[in-house]
């Protein structure tokens, strides 16, 4: 039986896509530190981080491939694409190299430090790096970081491991202190990388001046370091301010707002209501646009988009729940979203109705001749009776704190009644039972 397929987009995978960066940086920075001191050994990590490994490439062959904007489902083409790509990449990575000096040599030293060929090969699995890129792409679509924290993960990724390859260099050239243990020489070069990337360099710590191996490398780390300050400082601001987007188009728009209504001369008292307007859509939508992505959109996509934004309106107004499967799909079309601001009058008495609203947050009062009579809150709709018997509003509803809701126009509302005669019932069951029962 086969086993089943990981989608590519999945949080077990994402998951799993994690594990094996970190197994990818740890595996790098166990061989090349092996390597350096000549005193590579086989333990329970080094296996462990093999097991990955091979699991991973195991894994790959049931996973589901995205290429641009195409998705690669089918098994048989999975398995092809994935040959063709990075099985030759995972399968470097993966294959055990600690079995050759068994084939040469007929048995497995615990120290390999005199076997050179077995340490070259072994390097070769720091082809993963190359997948690193990859999985890193894979991991920020499928936890859909913005832009800004993807560069900084990104960022920290590489410099963690630059760092790391260039301390190694420092101990290559001769320039650490060989009578130290191997512990303390890798953490005093540490701290001549870190301390000449930053342009801070203290002096304590300086390449031999006889040696001109150790200076030039001197100069090539700190030409790294004079590019990775000016990137930061060219960088960082930009990128701390976009960390949010969405609080970063806020923050653009409000400003633009108030210019307009500084240079317009408009009343403090009504700057603030608009102030208070824009603060109220942050705190419930996380956003400042009223309009949507949807209209951009394919009408089956766009429509399973609206399906989701208006999960609270079905689930909480009567007249949609146990609706029919096509009047839903069909209505939520014609449902355009509305913030009313308090004290707002969505519909005043005596005037000709040409909407009605939906109300999926806050409250609202519901008053004739001056008096109220009801308030309604969360799933109520208002506005249907004079549409129903084509006469004028008979109430006055107001708002009273900041609500939000849908309105449906009129011609909208008259064509739903007509194809859908169980909706019509509705809604006159509706305005009967409001006619008898007024408060």
């Amino acid at each position: 039986m086969a086993l089943p397929l990981i989608p590519w987009d999945s949080r077990p995978r994402a998951v799993w896509n994690a594990i094996v960066l970190v197994a990818i940086m740890g595996f790098a920075f166990i061989i090349t530190y092996g390597e350096v001191f000549r005193g590579f050994r086989l333990d329970n990590l080094y296996y462990f981080l093999n097991l990955v490994f091979l699991v991973d490439l195991l894994i790959n062959f049931r996973t589901t491939i995205k290429k641009g904007h195409i998705r690669i489902e089918d098994p048989a083409a999975i398995r092809s694409s994935y040959l063709r790509s990075w099985f030759s990449v995972d399968f470097v990575a993966a294959f055990p190299f600690e079995l050759i000096p068994v084939l040469v040599f007929g048995s497995i030293p615990a120290d390999h430090a005199h076997f050179p060929l077995f340490l070259s090969l072994q390097a070769l699995t720091l082809v993963k790096l190359l997948k690193a890129v990859r999985l890193l792409h894979d991991l920020f679509e499928v936890l859909g970081f913005t832009p800004a924290v993807r560069r900084l993960i990104t960022f920290g990724f590489w410099f963690a491991i630059a760092v790391h390859f260039m301390a190694l260099g420092w101990i290559v050239v001769g320039a650490a202190e060989a009578f130290r243990p191997h512990r303390d020489q890798y953490l005093r070069a540490l701290y001549w990388v870190t301390t000449t990337i930053a342009t801070i360099g203290y002096g304590d710590y300086t390449p031999n001046h006889d040696k001109n191996s150790q200076i030039l490398y001197a100069i090539i780390v700190q030409v790294f370091g004079v590019g990775m300050y000016t990137y930061l400082i060219a960088n960082v601001a930009s990128l701390v301010q976009n960390l949010d987007v969405a609080r970063a188009a806020y923050q653009r728009r409000l400003d633009e707002v108030n210019a307009f209504l500084r240079t317009q001369g408009i009343p403090q008292s009504l700057q603030e209501r608009v102030r208070d307007y824009y603060s109220y859509l942050w705190a419930e939508r996380r956003t400042v646009e009223q309009g949507s992505l949807v209209d951009e959109l394919p009408k089956s996509l766009a429509l399973d988009i609206l399906l989701f934004l208006n999960r609270d309106l079905l689930a909480k107004v009567e007249l949609f729940q146990g609706a029919d499967e096509l009047f839903i799909r069909e209505s939520v079309q014609l449902l355009r979203p509305r913030v009313f601001l308090p004290d707002e009058y969505l519909i005043r008495q005596g005037e000709i109705g040409d909407c009605m609203y939906f109300i999926t947050g806050g409250e609202v009062e519901i008053s004739v001749d001056g008096g109220r009579i009801a308030v309604l809150g969360s799933g109520s709709p208002v506005g249907e009776t004079a549409l129903v018997e084509n006469e004028r509003r008979n109430a006055s509803v107001r708002c009273l704190s900041y609500s939000t809701g849908y309105q449906l126009s009129r011609s909208d509302f008259d064509s739903l009644r007509i194809k859908y005669p169980e909706f019509d019932a509705r809604v006159r069951k509706i305005v009967e039972r409001r006619k008898a029962s007024p408060g």
